[in-house]
């Protein structure tokens, strides 16, 4: 597959950007037309809720953190928690502001590799590995959630589209899933194919070597899918959490049990940087279908937005603390980026 060209990339950083503006300047007029932000200067507001929702934010970042620890660690490679940490508080940041070819994964990988320089592949593969875990256990919560919220919705052909998709990737990532952990990922045929395969056929037979080690380790795996669901359960409460605080209409935590996970599989989707205006257009949408006001989903969801930017401060602190390795590091991943 050819690489693409880096003033093509640049082109498709710009689209996306474009793209979470006009969603965002929608959404201000949705905002804007239904009174929001005078019910947000005017009306009062509950405090506690938004302090404990805040605090669920951190938490469920944390939870992310330790999933990817543990997946590294389940591969026999040292890695420190608090590394775990520190790079991943500063990928997040990386995917939030700086919107060009680094991303957070991919800093992340290129740290990682250098770290473990006589297991790179394996070391890489932890950071996809995480998030096809987080994006699995998301859809599950998702696929659970829509099935009750198809009971409480008036017919929708949107929201019957999102069902369909939703639970055809979950089923999908179920079967693969279930293919990982038998043996017919490891035998010797599947080790014959990819040897076959020209240019990474060795490459793909270490990822099998990974595979087997998660295999005979699978608690590792377990354990962090677990955590995976847990860090979904919470984002699920600090939206009921943020919309109890603020003057919105008010949904009960099943209802945002139901279409919660719905905007974060959408958000996830690599359409706009950090997936900025998808998750609140998204958010609204799905909202005004419960019986919301216009424009509120999309006050909850930016006020969540805000709470994970002020998250993102731990990674700056991280960045300055050493801006030297990490811009070397950053570019480190241009280049990589620019040949993939």
């Amino acid at each position: 597959m050819p690489a693409i060209s880096p003033p093509l990339k640049k082109l498709l950083t710009v689209v996306k950007v474009a793209v979470a503006v006009v969603i965002l300047a929608v959404l201000y007029r949705r905002i804007e037309s239904s009174d929001g932000f005078q019910r947000l200067l005017n009306d009062q507001k509950h405090w506690s809720y938004l302090l404990v929702a805040q605090t669920l934010v951190v938490g469920a970042f944390c939870f992310s953190f330790v999933r990817w620890f543990l997946l590294v660690r389940g591969l026999g490679l040292e890695f420190r928690l608090r590394d775990a940490f520190r790079l991943g508080s500063l990928g997040f940041m990386l995917n939030q502001f700086f919107p060009g070819s680094v991303g957070g994964d991919l800093f992340k990988a290129v740290f990682i590799a250098r770290e473990q320089p006589e297991q790179k592949t394996e070391a890489v593969a932890t950071v996809f590995i995480d998030r096809v875990i987080g994006l699995y256990a998301m859809l599950l919560v998702a696929s659970l959630g829509l099935a009750y919220g198809g009971k409480h919705v008036e017919s929708d052909k949107v929201f019957t589209s999102l069902q369909t998709v939703v639970w055809t990737a979950a089923a999908l990532g179920t079967l693969g899933f279930a293919f990982v952990l038998s043996p017919l990922a490891t035998g010797e045929q599947m080790r014959r194919l990819v040897d076959a395969v020209p240019l990474v056929g060795h490459t793909l037979t270490r990822l099998i070597d990974a595979v087997e080690v998660y295999r005979s380790r699978r608690h590792y795996l377990f354990a962090a899918f677990g955590f995976a669901l847990a860090t979904h359960c919470l984002l699920i409460s600090v939206f009921w959490l943020i919309g109890m605080g603020l003057p919105v209409s008010k949904l009960t935590f099943l209802q945002n049990a139901s279409v919660v996970p719905a905007g974060l599989v959408a958000g996830a989707l690599p359409s706009t940087p950090g997936g900025l205006g998808v998750l609140e257009g998204g958010m609204d949408y799905l909202y005004t279908m419960l019986g919301a006001a216009k424009g509120d989903g999309g006050i909850v969801a930016l006020t969540y937005r805000a709470m994970t930017y002020s998250f993102a401060g731990v990674g700056a602190v991280f960045y300055f603390s050493s801006r030297k390795k990490v811009e070397e590091l950053m570019h480190e991943a241009e280049v990589l980026a620019e040949e993939v």
